[in-house]
């Protein structure tokens, strides 16, 4: 039998991964960790948002909702399971409650980088292009050398038809990320937009 700890990085592996979900794997998880939480008490609340974030790629949002749900009982103050719950939102595309769950975290904690990009990329989503651009912009002041959200502001500046500032962003991004995908995504939107 596996540790818990290596069971869970296993685990995360598997739910952060990019590659199709194997469904199977994942529902036979799902109800493992259902055990787990019932057998180990003082891992509940992670089995509960380990079972969230496999129901939400598994795209089975009521249950996913349930599972954040679990895990806010346990750990109320947490304000990581109202992103996550967030999340779910926004991947079941009830952008409003997406917001107000990111909205809160930010009215608790405004240095929330994570609570600000992702209610940045609801507002995109939502065409709020200079709601989602005043949320990056402040993003970027608690995190400047973040390329991720660097990356992230470009696209919303190309929305805004700002182009100049679009490619700026791009160009640092491309110069600058260690991160393969991250250079291959910024080298791309450079080509759409005609420059390198």
């Amino acid at each position: 039998m596996l540790s818990t700890a290596t069971f869970f990085a296993d685990l995360e592996k598997l739910v952060a991964a990019t590659d199709p979900l194997d469904r199977q794997r994942a529902r036979a998880l799902v109800h493992e960790l259902e055990g787990m939480a019932a057998q180990l008490p003082r891992l509940a609340d992670k089995c509960y948002v380990y079972q969230a974030r496999l129901l939400m790629r598994l795209a089975e949002y009521e249950p996913a909702l349930v599972a954040v749900e679990k895990a806010r009982l346990l750990m109320p103050l947490d304000d990581t399971l109202l992103i996550l719950r967030g999340d779910v939102f926004r991947a079941a595309e009830e952008y409003s409650r997406a917001l107000q769950d990111y909205t809160q975290v930010l009215g608790a904690r405004p240095d929330s980088v994570t609570a600000r990009l992702h209610r940045a990329e609801v507002r995109q989503a939502q065409g709020q292009y200079g709601e989602a651009l005043a949320d990056l912009n402040e993003a970027l002041r608690h995190e400047p050398r973040s390329l991720r959200l660097l990356y992230r502001r470009g696209l919303i500046l190309v929305d805004l038809g700002r182009l100049p500032e679009a490619l700026s962003d791009f160009q640092t991004v491309a110069r600058l990320s260690a991160d393969k995908d991250l250079k291959r995504k910024a080298r791309q939107r450079l080509r759409e937009l005609g420059t390198r």
